[in-house]
């Protein structure tokens, strides 16, 4: 029997663009090998002059007789293209402006675990900024590898660097992301998420020192064993962010962990500042972000430009939280959360917005939290009653205009008694002449006795 050694995958450099095999040789599929989860290049017979026939015969031999006829493998499912060049920057990015909060903080030495798909390392603007992660799925393993994208893109949302002339750049671009797999990526979104997972995955993200856990997955039931993990991390003063979810228009179910008290919980909005129709609500939403044609970073390289969900809107979040806390270290976990709230910009319904929508710049410069003691208030003392000239003079005026309308009032009372008389007397004077031939004695006579017998004559 002849052949050639067993098909062995290629090392990762050799491996193009997407998952995809190089063009040189012909192409075999494999299972899961390589960063991108995705298919890669078999072995490659060997030419002639390079191998000599007889050694390869003697090889092949030996390899048959140890493991047997190679059998094909198993084909892996096509992973999500790469991402190709951006000229401008998203509407996101002009909402958010992170330039305008760079200066004062980049979320240095903050780190933040993305609970998704895993993260592909590789990506050119998130080298360096991605640990390898754990693989929640299975237990064990790394997790820098993303064959959906998922968790790519809200990684740089998160972390990534202008690199190549890109206008993109996540939020906080000198934190650094632990990527956690806790969906499988051959059949994301095919099953639901399960809670036992997630709770792992929190568990080890908290273990691992992350300041902040970004759920970028919804679980559609609550679970004892995802809320304990929520408590638990929220006992050490992680920020746990969760998405609400992509279900809004498929009967807007509560998801778990954001539906948790102790989670920030994120809606999605679109470049109109309206809810994305997806985008579940409820009355245990805190925060909205971009959420709908967002500009990011995509698994292979490149950029997508048009990426939707409340994943998204978890990352942006999450990225300003690592800002803050960045900007004001040693801040407690119910003060962190209270900036990104009361710092929000607020939308028109409580329930479908949140405290509205999230606004970095103001949650890392707002002074909401005491430096030191404050000084007790001085003794109350009554202002002086000393009222502005302004006030005075509309004062004056007023009671000037009073008095002439008082007035103004008595004459025409005045007029309206006194006028219908005078027309009576014709229009002469009040007091009336005495009448001619008076016969009034000029002096009294003398006084006449009542009782006195009257005297004869008189």
């Amino acid at each position: 029997m002849t052949g050639y050694p067993p098909v062995r995958p290629q090392p990762d450099d050799q491996v193009g663009a997407g998952g995809r095999p190089d063009r040189a040789g012909p192409a075999a599929a494999s299972p899961t090998t390589g960063p991108d989860r995705g298919r890669t290049t078999a072995g490659r017979p060997a030419r002639a002059g390079r191998r000599p026939v007889a050694g390869a015969l003697v090889v092949g031999l030996a390899a048959a007789a140890l493991v047997g006829p190679v059998r094909p493998a198993t084909a892996a499912p096509d992973c999500a293209p790469a991402g190709g060049q951006v000229g401008t920057p998203s509407w996101a990015q002009q909402v958010l402006a992170p330039e305008q909060v760079w200066p004062f903080s980049q979320g240095a030495g903050v780190t933040v675990a993305v609970l998704g798909s895993g993260v592909d390392a590789d990506h050119p603007q998130l080298r360096g900024r991605v640990g390898s992660g754990f693989d929640a799925v299975r237990g064990s393993g790394p997790a820098d590898t993303d064959c959906t994208g998922q968790g790519t893109r809200v990684a740089g949302l998160i972390v990534a660097r202008q690199a190549g002339g890109s206008p993109f750049a996540g939020l906080a671009p000198s934190a650094r992301v632990l990527p956690v797999r806790v969906v499988d990526d051959r059949a994301f979104g095919a099953a639901p998420v399960d809670p036992a997972v997630l709770a792992r995955g929190v568990d080890w993200a908290v273990d691992r020192g992350a300041r902040v856990v970004a759920v970028t997955v919804a679980a559609d039931r609550d679970a004892a064993t995802l809320r304990n993990s929520v408590r638990r991390a929220v006992d050490r003063g992680v920020l746990v962010v969760a998405a609400s979810g992509d279900r809004g228009g498929d009967g807007n179910p509560v998801s778990y962990p954001a539906g948790y008290p102790e989670v920030l919980a994120v809606g999605a909005i679109g470049p109109d500042g309206r809810r994305w129709p997806k985008s579940q609500y409820g009355p245990y939403l805190d925060l909205v972000a971009p959420g709908v044609a967002v500009t990011t970073t995509q698994r292979g390289e490149g950029l997508v430009e048009a990426a939707d969900g409340t994943a998204l809107a978890c990352g942006f979040v999450a990225g300003a939280g690592a800002l803050t806390l960045a900007k004001r270290s040693g801040t407690p976990r119910s003060e962190l959360v209270r900036l990104l709230t009361v710092t929000a910009v607020p939308g028109a319904d409580r329930t479908e917005y949140g405290h509205g929508t999230v606004n970095p710049y103001g949650a890392v410069n707002d002074q909401l939290l005491p430096q030191a003691r404050p000084a007790p208030l001085p003794r109350f003392r009554p202002a002086d009653d000393r009222p502005d000239p302004a006030v005075r003079e509309s004062r004056r005026i007023a009671l000037a205009g009073t008095a002439l309308a008082l007035a103004t009032v008595l004459v025409v009372c005045a007029v309206a008694l006194t006028l219908p008389r005078v027309r009576r007397r014709r229009w002469r004077a009040a007091v009336a002449t005495a009448p001619a031939g008076s016969t009034s004695p000029a002096e009294p006579g003398p006084p006449v006795q009542l009782f006195d017998e009257p005297t004869p004559g008189r």
